[in-house]
């Protein structure tokens, strides 16, 4: 029986009927398709501290601080979405990566969408990645970045149909990777035999010993 794979999405816009989510929401929904539990942590609907450097800091004023860590901990993947701002990730979510560290992040697999109001780039989605890195986690070669992204959707539809395909195939990306890089061998099945290189032919023409 193949274990289930728990999915995080960060979602980090604070507009309502933001284009990453709409993204990040059709990414979680074909993890689901694909056997996998799914949560989205809003970052607009907690209260996080700006962090200060202290990675072990319990900030016992901040619930949120826990329940973020504790998210990520519990999932084997995850997905960030931030819109892009001044040609970087939202201040947002670079806080909220400020305040997880190795035991949160380390060994996960991480996926990353961004939005941008004009054309397409990759500026936000390489910043994701330098953090994903630093957090000793894995980023998927797949990205998704969402141009003109006010006029891309309506009602979490995506009107061009490759932005949805891409989507669908970072989910399926995700999942593959997730189950190769996170499961224990033995969840995958057994692994196929190495044929052996015959031995090596008797040396011809040596002189008798």
């Amino acid at each position: 029986m193949q274990r289930e794979l728990e999915i995080l999405g960060i979602a980090a816009s604070a507009r309502k009927d933001s284009t990453s989510g709409a993204a990040l929401d059709l990414v979680l929904a074909r993890a689901a398709e694909l056997g996998c539990r799914t949560r989205v942590f809003r970052l607009a609907e907690v209260r996080l501290p700006f962090c200060d450097g202290d990675k072990a800091a319990a900030w016992p004023g901040y619930p949120a601080v826990a329940e973020l860590r504790g998210a990520v901990t519990r999932a084997h993947g995850v997905v960030l979405a931030t819109p892009e701002y001044h040609g970087g990730m939202s201040g947002a979510l670079k806080n909220a990566l400020d305040l997880l560290d190795f035991p949160h992040t380390s060994g996960r697999v991480f996926g990353g969408i961004s939005a941008l109001g004009g054309r397409s780039n990759s500026n936000a989605l390489n910043q994701l990645r330098t953090s994903v890195r630093w957090l000793h986690g894995w980023m998927l070669p797949d990205q998704v970045a969402v141009p003109q992204g006010r006029a891309a959707h309506t009602g979490g539809r995506f009107h061009d149909p490759e932005v949805t395909a891409r989507l669908t195939a970072l989910a399926d990306s995700l999942v593959r990777a997730t189950r190769a890089l996170v499961l224990p061998p033995a969840a995958h099945g057994p692994a196929p035999e190495r044929a052996l290189p015959d031995a090596a032919p008797a040396a011809q023409g040596g002189r008798d010993a």
